[in-house]
C-alpha cells in the first residue's frame, strides 16, 4: 500500500492534490492531509505515522516546508518528499532535505501525473532484498535498510539502524551482490549506502542513524565524489 501525506496550509491546494490523486490512484493507496508542518511532524514523532510520499508546501507559517522536511528526515530518510512552491528561488535551500521533485503552484494536472508516475517507479525499485546466512540462519534483508558494510578481522559486518550482522565473505564479493547504484566502496574496509548519506566531506562521510564517521581513503576519494554526484542526478531523474 502506498501511503501519501499532503501538508499545506492552503486547503484549496490540498483539495486539488487530493482530486488528482483520486483520479490517478490505483488500489492500495491512502492519503492523509495536514494543514501545518507542526501537525505532520507531530504525527511522525508522537503517533509513529510513516508515509511513502510527502507532498509538502514550502511556504507555510511557523514551521515552513524546509524546516518540516528537516525534522522528518531525522526520523525517516527513505520517505519521498515532493516540494510544492510558488517561489522557485527557495529550491536551492531545500536540497539538503533530498527532495525527489518540485511542483510549482498552481499545480498542473499533467505535471502532477508525470511526478506521480516517477514516484511509482522509484518505489518499485526501492525494496530490493539481500539474502545471506548468519550462524546457519538464512536472513533476508532489505538493501535500503543497510547503512554500511565494514570489513573487520576477516569478517564482514553489515550495519543497519537497529542491528549488526556478521558474515564470512570478502568485501568485494559482497559489493558485487549489492545494488550497484546505491552502494559504493569508499575505503578498502567500507562500503556505504548512498541512500543514507547525511553529509560528505573531503575525508569522511556521515550517515543518518549512525554515530560512526566513515573514512574516505585517498585512493577512492575522487571516485566517491563523482559516484555520489551521479547517484543524486540519477535518483532525481528516475
Amino acid at each position: 500500500m502506498m501511503r501519501i501525506a499532503i501538508c499545506d496550509d492552503d486547503m484549496n491546494c490540498i483539495n486539488l492534490i487530493e482530486e488528482y490523486i483520486n483520479e490517478f490512484k490505483k488500489n492500495g493507496m491512502e492519503c492523509d492531509a495536514y494543514p501545518s508542518g507542526e501537525e505532520l511532524v507531530r504525527a511522525y514523532r508522537d503517533n509513529a505515522e510513516r508515509y511513502d510520499v510527502i507532498l509538502l508546501d514550502m511556504e507555510m507559517e511557523q514551521l515552513n516546508g524546509i524546516e518540516t522536511a528537516n525534522h522528518i528526515r531525522e526520523i525517516d530518510e527513505h520517505v519521498i518528499i515532493v516540494f510544492i512552491t510558488s517561489h522557485t528561488e527557495y529550491m536551492r535551500e531545500s536540497f539538503r532535505c533530498a527532495p525527489f521533485r518540485f511542483l510549482v503552484k498552481p499545480v498542473d494536472k499533467e505535471e502532477f501525473r508525470m511526478v506521480f508516475r516517477d514516484i511509482e517507479k522509484k518505489l518499485s525499485k526501492q525494496r530490493k532484498v539481500f539474502t545471506f546466512t548468519e550462524n546457519k540462519t538464512r536472513i533476508r534483508l532489505y538493501c535500503d535498510d543497510i547503512l554500511y558494510c565494514e570489513s573487520r578481522d576477516h569478517w564482514i559486518l553489515i550495519h543497519t539502524k537497529d542491528t549488526t550482522y556478521r558474515i564470512c565473505k570478502s568485501l568485494s564479493d559482497l559489493q558485487a551482490q549489492l545494488d550497484q547504484e546505491s552502494f559504493f566502496r569508499v575505503h578498502k574496509s567500507y562500503i556505504v549506502n548512498f541512500r543514507h548519506l547525511k553529509s560528505i566531506k573531503e575525508n569522511d562521510i556521515r550517515l543518518y542513524h549512525c554515530e560512526e564517521t566513515i573514512p574516505i581513503s585517498r585512493t577512492y576519494k575522487k571516485d566517491v565524489l563523482l559516484a555520489y554526484t551521479n547517484f543524486i542526478e540519477r535518483d532525481f531523474y528516475i
